[in-house]
């Protein structure tokens, strides 16, 4: 069994707060860190609230630590194009030495989508792009010049070089 903790970005953590928390979770022997990949507070009382891009942070969180898994909780595949989520995967995986756990979801917050003018389709439509969004990034992940023709996603020779040091995806999510 391994234990991780996860942090919310949106509830007013400062960079120092995460960074203390990590560096204590690591010294603690939690075998993981994960960041919310949430871009605004969820409500009134934390919209004005610092809300640190979870990427971002995790790159910072890698080279600030050592042997701490490090992911986002989770990263909705409609905020970031896939082909692009698994460069940036990629890369954190390089950056971190191998501790990447590249988490993805379908997302569910509306008011966030709307407000960051992303388009919200309905459930089924999230969880197909969901399917076609593990499938980019696992193709690039393993593959030279992938291309994926797919009802919301298309790749045609999207080089992800280099590829991932230790490549896992965990896909997350939470049923209504």
């Amino acid at each position: 069994m391994k234990f991780g903790v996860q942090i919310e970005n949106h509830l007013g953590v400062t960079y120092n707060g995460v960074r203390k928390i990590a560096l204590e979770a690591e010294k603690s022997g939690f075998d993981g860190l994960f960041i919310c990949d949430h871009l605004m507070g969820r409500n009134e009382e934390t919209f004005r609230q610092p809300c640190l891009d979870s990427w971002v942070t995790l790159g910072a969180l890698a080279q600030a630590t050592k042997k701490i898994t490090l992911g986002t909780l989770v990263s909705a595949v409609g905020f970031r194009y896939p082909s692009l989520l698994a460069k940036m995967g990629a890369t954190l995986d390089h950056v971190s030495g191998g501790r990447l756990m590249l988490t993805v979801g379908a997302g569910w917050h509306e008011p966030e989508y709307k407000a960051y003018g992303i388009p919200f389709p309905q459930v089924g439509e999230r969880m197909v792009q969901l399917r076609e969004a593990v499938q980019i990034i696992r193709s690039m992940w393993t593959q030279d010049r992938p291309t994926f023709d797919g009802k919301s996603f298309k790749i045609d020779g999207a080089w992800c070089y280099p590829r991932p040091v230790s490549p896992k995806i965990w896909v997350g999510g939470g049923g209504e």
